[in-house]
């Protein structure tokens, strides 16, 4: 899903339609959700505050690196809604839990996908 969020798709999206825009945000929003909460079934869990460091593996070269980073939006808000018995997966994205970002772009043709990782 959030593969097909892009930035320049968004801001396409947007303009044509300001409630079409809405619900690619909240659609990329509860995309990111459901990832989080199985990772909390899983019991994956960062220790916050931290520093996140995203790895994108790109399919291709087509699209730019910052038009892919800019769905890390969707995901810390996908993070933040993440909430199952009790737990969140982060409380909020402010600067007290979010120390910073490092990102690493690589091309993986047969496997594209985005790992992120808390550095202390």
């Amino acid at each position: 899903m959030l593969r097909s969020l892009t930035l320049n798709k968004y801001i396409d999206t947007e303009r044509r339609n300001r409630y079409a825009g809405a619900k690619l945000k909240r659609l990329g929003t509860n995309y990111a959700r459901n990832v989080f909460l199985q990772a909390l079934v899983d019991g994956i869990t960062f220790e916050w505050p931290c520093k996140l460091k995203f790895d994108w593996y790109l399919p291709d070269r087509r699209i730019d690196p910052d038009n892919w980073s800019f769905t890390r939006k969707f995901i810390l808000d996908g993070m933040q809604t993440a909430k199952t018995r009790g737990r969140v997966f982060l409380q909020n994205d402010n600067m007290q839990n979010i120390k910073g970002f490092d990102e690493d772009f690589y091309l993986d043709k047969s496997n594209p996908r985005l790992e992120i990782y808390a550095i202390r």
